[in-house]
This record gives C-alpha cells, structure tokens and sequence, in this order.
C-alpha cells in the first residue's frame, strides 16, 4: 500500500512535471512547499519588480542638481568667512 503522492504545486495546485520533480530533488529549498517552473517565475519577477520599484528613487545621482548644490554650499561658506574677517578688522 505504498502509494506516491504526486507533488503539487502551492501557488497554482498542479500536479509537478517530471522537469520540476527533478529540479527540487536536484535543488531542494528550505521554503518547505514545492513550486513549479511559472510559479517561480512569477514570483522572481514580483520581487525583481519590488527591488527596482524600491531603488528607482536615484535623485542623488542627479548630476547638475549636486552640482548646484554644492556650489551653494561654498557660496555660503566663502560668505561667512569675509563675515568673520570683517568681524576681525573691526576689533
């Protein structure tokens, strides 16, 4: 009465190819259900979409804004040091 008990998929409940039995007994992951192929996919793609969602913001690599502010910032620090020598030629 031993019985195989055909492996299913967790996402989409199908019944696993013979590619896909193969690959989890060649690559056995620790998630502790079994996917197949598409659902795998569609899962790498979810969180590859989520990473690039997530970095997209590059405004720090915004060239000519770094520049100006940059600039801004010695602009005011070169306008406080000819405070400071003001300061000194009048004491």
């Amino acid at each position: 009465m031993n019985k195989d008990i055909p492996l299913i998929c967790f996402d989409c409940n199908v019944a696993l190819s013979n590619w896909d039995k193969f690959l989890h007994k060649k690559y056995p992951t620790n998630l502790g259900y079994v996917l197949c192929s598409d659902c795998t996919k569609k899962r790498e793609k979810k969180l590859i979409k989520e990473l690039a969602d997530s970095i997209s913001d590059l405004s720090f690599y915004d060239y000519p804004k770094t520049i100006a502010k940059y600039k801004a910032l010695e602009e005011k620090e070169r306008k406080e040091k000819e405070l400071e020598k003001q300061k000194e030629r009048k004491e």
